[in-house]
């Protein structure tokens, strides 16, 4: 594989699945649902300051016994599990962050543009950049508007540092993947949540990709994993009493998860998601007829 084309393929792709509408237009409402949840929790956060105010005007005590109660590590985006507005940001993350360009290679191949690339480069190199490509698109258009929301959420509520003691308005359990930084080092428990959504975001657009070698229609293909995510999502309530641990990604990459969030479920969902989309795509693009 020559490293220069490579770097050329790559460049080429990332142009084209970051400059395109559909990945603006994607970034735009996932902006708008995140800023929609800051607005959420910043007028929750002040009617609770309003209503504490209140009381120690009538009771004459000046200080607020839970005063970490509401802090920025729970208001955001990426630990809030109160506001509609991040239910729905969650909910459409598997098809926010497939639309920039996961339907790339289905189009280009229905097109016949893939031949003119192949026949410049070659395949793997193709493929490897649609991979690479697609799979920033999608891990940007959910990073950035988290981003936006914490930025916004920082700016109204202050980050005051989560208290064990008030554990039942965090939603992070001692066996929480993580509950240790969220204690001791919240702004480290925020990149790893930021980090676990692009992550996880990427690897369900590049997830399309391999799905296009066997799905014939481009609706479908985008949808299958909005589908299987809310299927997953739908019975994991169940399989939480049943087995104690979060296995709904919807659940877990946010504050909302019902029951313990694993570090090997989400590891091993990750490597599965990463496993199959990496290697079909690969395996399939190189040896299958895909013109």
């Amino acid at each position: 594989m020559d490293k220069p084309i490579l770097q050329n393929c790559i460049k080429t792709e990332l142009r084209k699945a970051l400059g395109n509408y559909l990945f603006m237009l994607s970034v735009a409402i996932a902006s708008g649902i995140a800023i929609w949840s800051a607005i959420q929790n910043i007028s929750a956060a002040n009617a609770y300051y309003s209503f504490i105010a209140s009381l120690q005007t009538g009771s004459g005590i000046m200080k607020n016994p839970e005063y970490a109660s509401v802090t920025l590590f729970n208001s955001w985006i990426g630990q809030d599990y109160t506001s509609v507005a991040t239910t729905l940001f969650f909910t459409l993350l598997p098809i926010l962050c497939v639309l920039p360009y996961s339907w790339s290679f289905f189009s280009e191949r229905k097109s016949g543009y893939i031949r003119q690339i192949v026949s410049r480069s070659n395949r793997k190199t193709y493929f490897l950049s649609k991979y690479i490509a697609t799979f920033a698109a999608g891990a940007l258009v959910i990073l950035i508007p988290m981003l936006i929301n914490f930025m916004l959420v920082s700016s109204f509520i202050p980050a005051i540092s989560p208290n064990i003691n008030y554990d039942i308005y965090y939603n992070v359990p001692s066996a929480n993947m993580g509950a240790e930084l969220f204690y001791a080092h919240p702004y480290l428990f925020v990149l790893m949540r930021l980090i676990n959504a692009a992550l996880y975001a990427g690897l369900i657009a590049a997830f399309v990709i391999s799905l296009s070698f066997f799905v014939k229609n481009r609706f479908a293909v985008l949808l299958i994993p909005f589908i299987a995510f809310l299927t997953l999502n739908y019975f994991s309530e169940t399989l939480v009493v049943k087995f104690g641990v979060e296995l709904s990604p919807l659940n877990f990459l946010g504050g909302t998860s019902l029951g313990i969030v694993n570090t090997s479920v989400v590891a091993l969902f990750a490597l599965g998601l990463f496993v199959f989309s990496f290697g079909v795509t690969m395996w399939q693009g190189v040896r299958s007829d895909v013109f």
